[in-house]
């Protein structure tokens, strides 16, 4: 399976329709989060309307999608509508093989072959929250997330990759950037090991600051494409997916491109 991964698109109009319309060929398209910008102009609720409007455009096109919310997709903060841990406007879809939404667990059909896709929630409301009629923390939400991910991967022996906005602590995808969110991004990883992590939230090219687009944790690939600037190409990675442990990761970004593969590249 070939698959585009990105974050941080922050409604630029000109990297929405490249993903749309002319990104090379794939079958599927993830996004780690900031699909909105809070220092818009532009309401909450026409960015909101738009994004879905995206979302779906990219959906009739036959491939395969899966976002999760990063701390811009929280436009109103604490007045943010909720579904659980997760900003009302990304849930509101239509549940399906193809599309995963925030604060899921499932299976992801992707051309003819599936991949098991858990988004994390960014932390707006990081104390307890209300799951089908239950407390629990945000934590505790998380913790069941992943556990479903695992249970997912070793039912159906398929990857497994986890969409979180905040990058991993103390490695070079979150160069320079330590905050608690951080922090816990990387406990989560190292706990759960999934085949692939996706990350964003860092605003410039990733191989600046002594940072990179790709590192291992353990047992897990992690990705951070970095952000472009406004009129610049959209930093991506395309990921070819050919089977246990055989991959291939391309970067693009800045004019250049940065490859690594499974069975030839010692990443740390």
């Amino acid at each position: 399976m070939n698959l585009i991964l990105t974050a941080d698109t922050h409604r630029d109009g000109k990297k929405l329709l490249w993903l749309l319309d002319d990104a090379p060929n794939h079958d599927g398209l993830l996004v780690a989060g900031d699909l909105l910008d809070i220092f818009s102009a532009t309401g909450f609720d026409e960015q909101a309307a738009s994004a879905r409007r995206w979302r779906d455009a990219v959906l009739e096109t036959g491939r395969s999608f899966a976002w999760c919310s990063g701390n811009h997709d929280f436009f109103h903060g604490e007045d943010t509508p909720m579904a659980c841990a997760s900003p009302l406007w990304m849930q509101e879809s239509t549940l399906n093989n193809r599309c995963i939404t925030d604060g899921e667990s499932r299976l992801l059909k992707v051309g003819d072959e599936q991949l098991v896709v858990t988004t994390i929630p960014w932390p707006a409301h990081g104390g307890e929250l209300i799951v089908d009629g239950r407390r629990i923390t945000y934590l505790g939400f998380v913790k069941d997330l992943l556990s479903r991910g695992r249970t997912l991967r070793e039912e159906n022996a398929v990857p497994w990759i986890v969409l979180n906005h905040e990058p991993p602590a103390t490695t070079p995808l979150a160069a320079g950037y330590d905050a608690p969110e951080a922090s816990f991004a990387r406990r989560m990883i190292e706990a759960a090991q999934p085949d692939f992590s996706l990350h964003g939230h860092m605003h410039e090219e990733p191989t600046a600051s002594n940072g990179c687009w790709i590192w291992q944790i353990g047992k897990t690939i992690s990705f951070n494409p970095g952000q472009s600037l406004p009129g610049e190409p959209l930093h991506h990675i395309s990921l070819a997916i050919r089977g246990p442990g055989d991959w291939t990761a391309v970067w693009y970004g800045a004019n250049r491109m940065l490859r690594a593969e499974s069975k030839k590249v010692s990443l740390n």
